[in-house]
């Protein structure tokens, strides 16, 4: 446990935090626009009314999981899987919490999915790390 780098670990979180509030953001913007859609509560009706609309904000989340993971497991030069599945274990606590406390914002087989593919989307991340990691280092 020594070689954990917390400070990787708190930057490549918050890349997925971020960029996942962010993605979102910009998703539900273009959503709008493009569905002329008058309110949020229109907007809502047609999300929840979607499933393909809800695999792609589920997609776009994971997608930043492992691109938190890639940036810790980049950050930690050395032990890449570790710092990748911190990330990932970071970021299902977060997910859990979310379900604890708001439950209803998300179709049960969403937050179902996010959960159980979070830790998978952080290794993920972390392996691409190790396979472009430099020439002249052995990944770890």
């Amino acid at each position: 446990m020594s070689d954990l780098k917390i400070r990787a670990v708190l930057i490549g979180s918050l890349v997925d935090t971020l960029g996942t509030f962010i993605l979102a953001g910009l998703f539900f913007a273009a959503l709008g626009s493009t569905t002329g859609a008058a309110s949020a509560e229109e907007l809502n009706r047609i999300y929840d009314g979607s499933v393909a609309l809800q695999i792609a904000t589920l997609s776009l989340g994971l997608v930043m999981t492992a691109a938190g993971a890639y940036v810790a497991a980049r950050l930690a030069t050395g032990a890449e899987r570790l710092h990748a599945f911190a990330v990932g274990v970071v970021s299902t606590a977060m997910g859990f919490s979310v379900v604890f406390a708001a439950p209803e914002t998300s179709p049960f087989w969403s937050q179902a999915a996010s959960l159980i593919l979070t830790i998978p989307a952080a290794f993920a991340g972390g392996e691409i790390r190790r396979a472009t990691a430099g020439r002249g280092r052995r990944p770890s």
